[in-house]
Formats: C-alpha cells, sequence, structure tokens
C-alpha cells in the first residue's frame, strides 16, 4: 500500500517526516526534533500519530518524544542497542527486522558510526529511505562514537539502494 510523506522543517536546521499508510490513516514520524512544528503538520492534515521511529538517540532527534507521546498515545520505536539512551521504548528493533505502519512496512538497517546504535528505516515498497545523521546532503554526520571503518561500512549499506530510492535527510545545514 502506498505511503504519503510530509516533510517537516524543525529547529533551525533539522527535519521531521511525517509517514502516512494510505490505506489504514495509520501515521507514523521519523524523529522528534520539535513538538509545535509537528503537531501544527499533524492538526493542519487532521491526522493522529500513532508511532514514533527514532534514527539515534541525539536531543535533535529525540527532543518532542516525550510530549508527543503524552499528547497522542504515539508507540515509540528504536534500536535495542540503544535503549538506554533513547526515551522508552515500545519496540525494540535490530537490523533485519520490519516496522510496521498499517499496510506498509520499513526494514532497519543498523547504520552505527555517526553514533552507536544509530539506525535507518528503508521503505522499500515505496522507495523511500530515512537516513537521519548517517547520510547527508554534503556527505554523512560526524563519527562522534564509531568508528570510521563503522561509517564506511553503514554507508556502503546505501549503495545497495536503488537509483530511484528517495533518500530523507535530516539535517538542513551541514
Amino acid at each position: 500500500m502506498p505511503v504519503e510523506i510530509v516533510t517537516v522543517p524543525c529547529r533551525s536546521d533539522n527535519y521531521a517526516f511525517l509517514i502516512r499508510d494510505v490505506g489504514t490513516g495509520k501515521v507514523a514520524l521519523v524523529d522528534a526534533p520539535a513538538v509545535d512544528p509537528i503537531v501544527k503538520a499533524l492538526e493542519d492534515r487532521g491526522w493522529d500519530l500513532d508511532q514514533i521511529w527514532i534514527t539515534h538517540h541525539h536531543g535533535d532527534h529525540t527532543e518532542g518524544v516525550p510530549d508527543l507521546v503524552a499528547k497522542y498515545g504515539s508507540k515509540v520505536v528504536g534500536h535495542t542497542k540503544d535503549r538506554a539512551r533513547l526515551p522508552a521504548l515500545d519496540t525494540e528493533v535490530s537490523e533485519g527486522e520490519s516496522v510496521y505502519l498499517g499496510e506498509s512496512s520499513a526494514r532497519v538497517i543498523d547504520v552505527s558510526g555517526h553514533t552507536i546504535g544509530h539506525i535507518a528505516f528503508i521503505m522499500d515498497a515505496d522507495k523511500a529511505a530515512f537516513t537521519a545523521d548517517s547520510l547527508m546532503a554534503l556527505g554523512c554526520g560526524r563519527v562522534f562514537e564509531g568508528t570510521h571503518a563503522m561509517m564506511w561500512d553503514s554507508l556502503s549499506k546505501f549503495l545497495g539502494l536503488p537509483d530511484d530510492m528517495m533518500i530523507y535527510l535530516s539535517l538542513i545545514h551541514i
């Protein structure tokens, strides 16, 4: 089933993404840098927020999670390796597993390097990849916790994506 994707500018330098499964109306959010712009985007469309998919633990990706969960009762999904540093998770995932949104799904790949436990969500059927800070317009995120070899391995995973895959980056300014 197809999805509708809405880019939500947050803070002065970040994006969040709303994904709506067209068949069921279920909505997921990829990362939560801020509350107000996300709530506005949801309210403008009359959507609820069923799930929050967290890519990694940095505050510019998680800051809005507690308030959004309180407002919408959303279920939070994140990497099991990073559970101690993420907001409370309802679902822990690892590489090779999938998350489901109504009739749509995304496979999880571990793209550690920027942080340990950084994940990306790949929606193969919808040709959409949510890479957060593992892949950016002019390169990749800084290697804060991992190694350069780890980052290279992670970036190499993106080489196998189809040429027509849409990459959704989370950082506006690099």
